[in-house]
């Protein structure tokens, strides 16, 4: 009976146990990092649908976005914690981070170089500004993260030929998802990379992103009777009719280029800066060892950047700088190798770009941490008007503004509908704001409708209902 090399079980064993290791260190640090988002994660307004298991208000974004995953996601029935669905967001991202960490390094550094490189991806701040839809995007990630963990057990022909199928069912969830899929297919340390192999990578890509859309194209027929993705009237989209068109659509892309710049470096001008020299000496020193290497990455880059330029000249509509990320994750791999590179002969190039590599992940642990105290108010705050209007089956009615609220302005509440899904979800009430439904507050007390001082709030517990009263005034954080 053949039986498996001790040696080889010994080196299975040994990956596992460094995988694990490396997904526990970076799910640790990036929940250290999110500072009081543990505890009671920020939810945006359009995300308390899927936080309340409410499908109705997401039924059109299959229309208009095609997120048919994360629509199945709104029927499950059960309103699911904030905390449990922010961890678990967090944790499968931590699993992309650190996969794509193991399969870019191989055998190459330490278990720390591993875990910087996953915090250096994980940290990133436009990770941080789509994790504020984290109740949403939380089984479109869970996806993400599946992919990535099955690419670090199976060879690489099978995880190519996974795409078919995960590529597809990640675009039904987020665009930009399957930009992750990419990354990992080209940031692997084991592929015999070529201009053939290239090609054909990123050709399955592409025949798996187009059936992805052929898939909700045909979803969208049969549920809405339109064979496509039309733009949602809100976005007020310019589409390109002519080449005049295009090219003023085209003018958009310096504007996201400039804003992703702005917020990758925390909005901190030296340390883009920064980061566009750190990719250029990665080109050049990672390049003049393993060409193939560089061009790889950077193709999966251009590819992304490429997608999200079209859908911009196409449509007239920026995409969000939260897009970004797929371009950061490559620019990681490329700093993390040329780091390995340089201190292979130890001394003084070893020990600066080591400190640098553990610098910039402190950086932006720190950077993350602070973020996360903006919203941090406006949790502290809504937490106590909710305990206030305590336990009961009484309608909340809040009169005033919401934008009276320092702290609402502060943490980018945009509507009156933040604050009243946010009560909801609290105490479990049916909250109505005067704001949006006027009619509803007309038989309110009179007293009840007087303004008071900017940031001012009153709690009244009255016999069948509860008025939370504001200011009218609004105010302003900046």
């Amino acid at each position: 009976m053949n039986e498996m090399p001790f040696s080889r079980v010994g080196s299975v064993l040994s990956r596992v146990s460094v995988l694990t290791a490396t997904i526990v260190l970076t799910s640790i640090g990036l929940l250290l990092s999110s500072g009081f988002q543990v505890f009671d994660p920020m939810v945006r307004h359009d995300d308390f649908a899927a936080l309340l298991a409410d499908p109705t208000g997401y039924y059109p974004k299959t229309l208009y976005e095609g997120r048919w995953i994360n629509y199945l996601w709104h029927l499950r029935g059960v309103a699911t914690p904030s905390w449990l669905s922010y961890l678990a967001y967090q944790f499968f991202w931590s699993v992309f981070a650190a996969c794509l960490a193991n399969l870019a390094l191989g055998d190459k550094g330490l278990l720390w170089h591993r875990v910087a490189m996953a915090l250096l991806v994980a940290l990133v701040p436009s990770a941080l500004l789509i994790s504020l839809w984290f109740n949403t995007l939380m089984p479109g990630m869970a996806m993400v993260a599946l992919y990535a963990w099955l690419s670090t057990q199976v060879d690489e022909r099978i995880a190519r030929g996974l795409l078919v199928v995960f590529v597809p069912l990640t675009l039904m969830a987020y665009t930009t998802y399957p930009l992750f899929l990419l990354v990992l297919c080209l940031a692997r340390a084991d592929t015999l990379r070529s201009f053939r192999d290239l090609v054909g990578v990123m050709i399955l890509f592409i025949a798996s992103f187009a059936l992805g859309l052929v898939v909700i194209f045909t979803l969208n027929y049969v549920e809405h009777g339109v064979f496509g993705v039309p733009m949602a009237p809100w976005r007020n989209a310019t589409p390109a009719h002519d080449l005049a068109s295009a090219i003023e659509n085209a003018k958009q892309i310096g504007m996201f280029l400039y804003q992703s710049g702005r917020v990758l470096g925390f909005g901190f001008t030296p340390l883009t800066m920064a980061h566009l020299v750190l990719l250029a000496a990665g080109i050049a020193v990672v390049g003049r060892r393993d060409p193939w290497r560089v061009v790889y990455l950077l193709s999966g880059i251009a590819a992304g950047l490429g997608l999200v330029f079209l859908q911009t000249v196409k449509s007239g509509i920026s995409l969000p700088v939260r897009v970004i990320s797929f371009a950061w994750a490559l620019h990681a791999v490329l700093f993390v190798l040329m780091v390995l590179q340089l201190s292979e002969n130890g001394g003084i190039r070893e020990r600066l770009t080591r400190n640098l590599l553990i610098f910039l992940v402190m950086a932006y642990a720190a950077g993350t941490f602070q973020q996360s105290l903006i919203y941090a108010a406006w949790q502290k705050e809504t937490r106590a008007m909710a305990a206030e209007i305590g336990e009961g089956s009484g309608s909340v009615f809040v009169t005033g503004t919401y934008k009276s609220l320092l702290n609402a302005d502060r943490a980018g509440i945009q509507n009156p509908r933040g604050l009243r899904l946010r009560l909801t979800y609290l105490t479990g009430r049916i909250v109505i704001t005067c704001e949006e439904q006027p009619a509803e507050c007309v038989a309110l007390p009179p007293d009840m409708l007087e303004d008071l001082p900017p940031g001012e709030t009153q709690v009244h517990h009255l016999a069948d209902k509860v008025v939370v009263r504001l200011s009218k005034q609004v105010v302003s954080a900046r």
